[in-house]
């Protein structure tokens, strides 16, 4: 909580040193970091380390112990030991020795992917927090869509059957995001946890919470987790056919040079999805450069794809229909259609970051 007006005037600093970044946070009609995010912050660094803190550079930025020790004039070790809490619960990143301030999405982040924030006392408060100025201070748009319109996010195409052993893999980058690294751990996913915490999770019975696939530098860091599991190359793989098959979207970091995570989205508790489903922001994610067609002589008009599709983009009368304008090319309609009857074709409409 915030104690003190010298302890909320350190942590708006913090806030306005966070708001140029990536994400950025949510501000008031003048520009001002809001109320409610001072206090989530408050939740995260008290009066002493806020100030500290403060004179870290932002994450992937970072500073070396030894030099930051000296900078601030703090013995290092007695430094480490101040900073030894806030590390642990992830609310500071450190890469060896060398120490960062989170950026703003570790920020929104970090109290649903560590077990001992959630779990903790202030874990209702964290949710509870978040979803408020995530919704009621429109932080979504930021959370979801750079200055330039970009989404921080993608969607990743599902869909074909191979013979003779008809498995369902997913199409596009999906493996080849997999196959370009080594290191994969899962976690329970941040949005559902979040929800769940807060009372307003609507897919308990249906999604599992255990599938957030962590990857590269990110996997790596979160690998020796409490709630954390490392797993094999073959059981990442395993993971996304699993989402897909089950219904949720698959989805990674929109750049084609590097991927943290594969997410496995469902259209309640994300907070992508809900840009489309829920918010006003057509922008909230990138769409795959695939979309649905139908087979009309092969479409029975069962209605599957109907119930598979989260953003109302199917419609069915004698064989179905795909309206493009809101199909994302997820592909989660051809994975089950049981007649065989959807494919998905490719069709360039978005230009990948960092893609020549």
């Amino acid at each position: 909580m915030i104690v003190n007006d010298e302890h909320k005037e350190t942590l708006i600093k913090i806030a306005k040193k966070l708001i140029r970044k990536p994400h950025s946070v949510p501000t008031d009609e003048n520009d001002e970091p809001t109320e409610t995010y001072i206090e989530y912050l408050s939740l995260m660094y008290n009066p002493e380390v806020s100030k500290i803190v403060l004179q870290l550079p932002v994450f992937p930025d970072g500073i070396h112990i030894a030099k930051f020790a000296k900078t601030i004039a703090i013995d290092k070790e007695e430094l480490i030991e101040k900073l030894k809490e806030v590390s642990r619960k992830r609310f500071v990143i450190t890469r060896g020795k060398v120490y960062a301030l989170p950026d703003p999405f570790l920020i929104y982040d970090a109290p649903f992917i560590i077990k001992e924030n959630y779990e903790g006392p202030d874990g209702k408060k964290f949710a509870d927090l978040s979803r408020k100025f995530f919704i009621e201070d429109e932080y979504y748009r930021k959370w979801e869509t750079s200055w330039k319109g970009t989404p921080y996010m993608r969607v990743l195409t599902v869909s074909e059957e191979i013979d003779p052993e008809h498995e369902i893999i997913p199409l596009e980058e999906v493996y080849s995001i997999i196959d370009n690294n080594n290191s994969f751990a899962v976690i329970d996913c941040p949005c559902r946890v979040r929800a769940g915490i807060s009372g307003v999770r609507e897919c308990t019975d249906k999604y599992p919470l255990h599938n957030c696939l962590q990857i590269g530098f990110a996997a790596e860091n979160i690998g020796e987790e409490p709630g954390a599991t490392k797993i094999s190359k073959e059981e990442a793989k395993e993971i996304v056919k699993q989402s897909a098959e089950i219904g949720l979207v698959l989805a990674t970091d929109n750049s084609a040079k590097f991927a943290t995570v594969i997410c496995s989205c469902c259209e309640c508790c994300c907070g992508m999805l809900r840009g489309l489903t829920e918010f006003d922001n057509p922008r909230a994610i990138a769409k795959a450069n695939y979309i649905s067609t139908i087979d009309d002589d092969a479409c029975t008009a069962c209605e599957t794809c109907i119930e598979r599709c989260k953003f109302n983009a199917i419609t069915v009368d004698d064989f179905a229909h795909v309206n493009p304008d809101r199909c994302i090319g997820c592909g989660l309609c051809a994975v089950t259609c049981p007649s065989d009857a959807i494919m998905m074709k490719r069709f360039e409409r978005e230009k990948i970051p960092g893609m020549s």
